[in-house]
């Protein structure tokens, strides 16, 4: 999913000091904010730490249930009554409270040569949350979330190849996430309504976890230091050729190698520092990721953006910070129009875990030229919460997020004029989300 928070804490990077990096990180990339204490799919998986010339499958996967209690000023007076035997016509505001069920189910497939290079290939199954084309989908329907494979080197490091995050958005080094489901764009946001823009969420790491179909490598560790690259020649993912919204005739298609089909020729990478000093773990690191934006606009920019992370951990304490700027209208690689200043979001975070309890709290900003003499659009959340090792692989968690959105700015004279509401250029949200995760 694309808010997975991966490479994000110092506890994590001292951990994997004695592994070889780049493998461990692709392998587990489907267990990040896994609950502690679930075992790693590597250990004693033929092809990872079993001897060479063996092969193996794993089943894998988790299962969410969350409950969302809502107060959004975009839910007042939302949604419009018809007049009726029920009385006159109407709009009433939407419900508080929502449940949400999540599940994934992951095979992990690891082999290694006789010469000891391991390779494999991992395919995510998701009960999506995608919008159901009929009524007998409902929202269950099950599609792919990543699928990839890799050969990997302890000496040489890792080559992977398929659907799978950026080599920026792996290895960028964000807020501290010990504490389940609690973060800048989490389970909250999946709660709550559009913004009259499109967006319900500004606040993000680089490049909000892309799933395009792209070749990434990922070094070893060299005295603390790994790096990453990866490449997509475009936004598509899957074995399609053509656009997901072209028709099936000769005259219709849109191929996905069309330059006017998505952003393209996507180049990702970052660095990476993780060690220790005494008690003292220390991960920091820059990642970049860029993109042509599409041809057949020439009033649009192309897309550059940066992330810089630094986290401290020690004494169960995790405390941590992002910096992200550059080209970037929203969070899953937007293009700004010509004439627009950078982005830039911000965040520091804590948490703090002391046997089956893990505490913590954040606040982060974004902030978005909206263009001419409209006021930036500005977003501040800030969130606290906790999470409970109940038993191995199962985890309860809690938590609860504070929005405040500012000049939305939908392009509509009368709903900017209309302050808070469904279609105001302010908004405020608070959420509370209740739930728990088992990790299999």
């Amino acid at each position: 999913m694309r808010k997975i928070l991966l490479g994000t804490t110092a506890v994590a990077g001292a951990a994997l000091l004695s592994l070889g990096v780049a493998q461990a990180q692709g392998l587990q990339g489907y267990l990040a904010g896994e609950p502690r204490g679930t075992p790693s799919p590597t250990t004693g998986v033929p092809g990872s730490a079993a001897a060479p010339g063996t092969f193996g499958v794993r089943l894998g996967g988790y299962f969410e249930f969350t409950g969302g209690w809502v107060d959004d000023t975009a839910d007042r007076r939302a949604v419009a009554i018809a007049a009726g035997a029920a009385g006159p016509a109407r709009t009433v505001g939407r419900d508080s409270i929502d449940f949400k069920t999540d599940a994934e189910i992951v095979v992990i497939v690891n082999g290694k040569a006789a010469n000891g290079l391991a390779y494999g290939a991992q395919i995510e199954l998701q009960v999506d949350n995608f919008i159901p084309q009929a009524a007998t989908t409902a929202g269950t329907g099950v599609d792919t979330d990543e699928f990839w494979g890799y050969v990997s080197s302890p000496t040489l490091g890792t080559l992977m190849f398929g659907d799978q995050d950026s080599a920026a958005s792996q290895m960028a080094v964000s807020l501290p996430g010990a504490v389940q489901q609690l973060g800048m764009s989490t389970n909250w946001d999946e709660f709550v309504a559009l913004a009259a823009d499109g967006n319900r969420y500004l606040v993000a790491d680089i490049n909000d976890g892309n799933d395009s179909s792209k070749v990434i490598y990922l070094s070893p560790q060299f005295f603390g230091f790994d790096f990453g690259i990866s490449f997509a020649p475009n936004r598509r993912e899957g074995e399609e050729f053509r656009s997901v919204v072209s028709g099936l005739t000769a005259g219709t298609q849109v191929l996905q190698r069309d330059p006017n089909d998505s952003n393209r020729n996507e180049l990702s990478g970052a660095i990476r520092y993780r060690g220790t000093f005494g008690n003292i773990g220390v991960a920091a690191g820059l990642a970049a990721h860029r993109m042509d934006a599409p041809e057949n606009n020439a009033n649009l920019q192309d897309i550059t953006e940066y992330q810089a992370g630094l986290n401290l951990s020690g004494f169960g304490f995790t405390v941590g910070g992002m910096y992200r700027w550059g080209k970037y209208g929203g969070v899953t690689g937007s293009a700004l129009p010509a004439g627009r200043a950078n982005s830039s979001t911000w965040g520091l975070g804590a948490t703090y875990v002391t046997g089956p309890w893990a505490l913590g709290a954040f606040y982060a900003r974004a902030e978005r030229d909206n263009g001419g003499a409209l006021a930036d659009r500005t977003q501040s959340v800030w969130g606290l919460g906790a999470s409970y090792l109940l038993a191995p692989g199962m985890e309860l968690f809690a938590n609860y997020t504070s929005v405040t959105d500012k000049n939305i700015a939908p392009g509509s004279a009368a709903a900017v004029a209309a302050g808070n509401g469904p279609l105001g250029n302010n908004r405020d949200i608070d959420v509370i989300v209740i739930g728990t995760r088992i990790t299999f």
